[in-house]
């Protein structure tokens, strides 16, 4: 495929006016498609017998661009000016078709997607043949795990951000077009360096700039108050692509940019990143990821989302049938799995904070509930690192608790003396995350008391008037228990109310 052209800038101001003018955004595409959303542009296939028509200039691009069939030279001069021509092939986004010199074809896929526009390689080719994947392929920005990223970063103001393995450069372009004041971006592929260049100078964005390098060789002592990374996270028996070796427990990539964090994350600063790392016997992924961080880890605070658990057979399954390596592969994962004691592969969200302060650290892990993203995630951050402080105690008892309508409690009954006896109680909720906490029994009329009008030292007057409480109970044991059920998402205080939840909106 013939590589990208970083031309003179007013073939891309040529190239991005013509792209604002004909519509193409998301919301026109997918309404024009039939799609529900932008990681839909992956169903598309050519129809080589009959393609799509074209009547107007996002017909042209849909077709050209995302859908990637051919285009009849008649229709590119109907539909695309003659400055916007000459900017689509002095950039090598269009080229003639091998052997049919009257028809046209995109080079590579452009597309829009989180209000950019992105330059990726192709998934479909106009003849529908198989894509041969370059060892330094650049992948769509659309596919469902770069959303899953994209989701879990927040927009707050920042003033230095690195992005490491940009791929693409989606995540570098959305910061520096919305929020950080300056972005460098760093991939260890000519390819994704070429096209972060290019897809910047398509957005005009100018606060962004690409540097080629192993994770942070190109950054030299620079230091960020932002970090961001989507390693390859896939297990591997031995070497592979770039885009895909992760080691053999998946981990290699991100184990190296944490163990990076002390020396280049500021004080304050926050780190987000997508990824998949190892539960082993006797070892959480939580607990190896903190210790990547070697002496300097009580000075960072430490959070897994947890998107999905992978059981040992179902990576050995899938990766034995990735590479066609049949039973001898499938049985050597086994037995790599057996040797490390593997219990789950996690798959989800790492958020790591340098903190500012003497409080504690703090290591978190949650599954991720109905709804996953950066509102629920910044939640949880702001709530655990605030409530680590000791004194955060009396804060507490002077809060006016609310329970959150999302919980749910449940109680098992067992027979005894003839009768059925309520023996365990437990409260689930899958808002802000999937949590499930064992309670006493006091617990239970507590709960419903929670109704923002009564303050957490009131309620335990109560509970020890009414004998459901022990009378030498102490307030600061009674607000670590309010503690816990606020980390959970079943108790709200006024300072940390949940991010809005479109269940309880509609």
């Amino acid at each position: 495929m013939p590589p990208l052209v970083l031309g003179p800038r007013a073939l891309f101001s040529e190239l991005r006016a013509f792209l604002v003018g004909s519509n193409y955004t998301e919301a026109a595409v997918c309404q024009r498609l039939g799609l529900h959303q932008p990681k839909d542009y992956l169903t598309l296939r050519p129809n080589p017998a009959s393609p799509r028509a074209i009547h107007d200039h996002l017909d042209l691009l849909a077709r050209l661009f995302l859908i990637g069939e051919i285009v009849e030279e008649q229709q590119i001069q109907t539909w695309v000016p003659s400055p916007v021509r000459e900017a689509m092939t002095g950039l090598g986004l269009v080229a003639q078709y091998p052997g049919q010199p009257q028809n046209w074809y995109a080079t590579t896929a452009l597309y829009p997607a989180y209000g950019l526009w992105v330059a990726s390689d192709r998934w479909t080719s106009p003849e529908l043949a198989p894509i041969r994947v370059a060892a330094d392929v650049v992948y769509p920005a659309i596919t469902p795990n770069t959303a899953h990223f994209m989701e879990t970063l927040p927009g707050d103001p920042c003033e230095s951000l690195l992005d490491l393995c940009t791929g693409s450069g989606v995540a570098a372009m959305l910061a520096a077009s919305r929020y950080a004041r300056e972005v460098l971006a760093t991939d260890i592929t000519e390819a994704a360096q070429l096209s972060v260049e290019f897809n910047r100078l398509l957005n005009g964005i100018e606060n962004l700039k690409m540097a080629r390098g192993d994770l942070y060789e190109p950054v030299g002592q620079a230091t960020f108050d932002r970090i961001l990374a989507h390693p390859p996270y896939m297990p591997s028996l031995k070497p592979a692509e770039v885009y895909a070796y992760g080691g053999e427990l998946g981990e290699e990539l991100t184990r190296r940019v944490i163990e990076g964090l002390p020396k280049y994350l500021r004080p304050g600063g926050r780190f987000y990143c997508i990824t998949a790392g190892p539960d082993l016997e006797g070892e959480t992924f939580e607990t190896r990821l903190r210790s990547w961080l070697g002496d300097r880890g009580p000075e960072f605070d430490v959070f897994v989302l947890e998107r999905q658990l992978f059981d040992p057979i179902h990576i050995a399954n899938r990766q034995a049938a990735r590479t066609r390596g049949g039973l001898d592969e499938l049985e050597q994962w086994k037995k790599l799995f057996d040797r490390y004691r593997l219990e789950h592969l996690v798959y989800g969200a790492v958020v790591v904070q340098r903190k500012t302060g003497p409080t504690p650290p703090v290591t978190v892990r949650r599954r991720m509930g109905r709804r996953f993203g950066s509102a629920e995630i910044e939640w949880l951050r702001v709530w655990e690192t605030t409530a680590a402080d000791p004194t955060f105690v009396h804060t507490i008892l002077e809060s006016k608790p609310v329970a959150t309508p999302d919980l749910e409690l449940h109680v098992v009954h067992r027979l005894q003396d003839g009768e059925l006896a309520a023996k365990e109680f437990t409260l689930e909720t899958k808002y802000p995350f999937t949590v499930e906490c064992a309670i006493r029994p006091w617990a239970a009329f507590l709960i419903p008391r929670c109704d923002g009008k009564t303050t957490a030292r009131e309620l335990l007057a109560f509970l020890k008037e009414n004998e459901l409480l022990a009378a030498d109970e102490s307030e600061e044991e009674f607000a670590d228990f309010l503690r816990v059920l606020i980390s959970g998402g079943f108790l709200e205080i006024e300072g940390f109310r949940l991010p809005p939840h479109p269940a309880l909106t509609s």
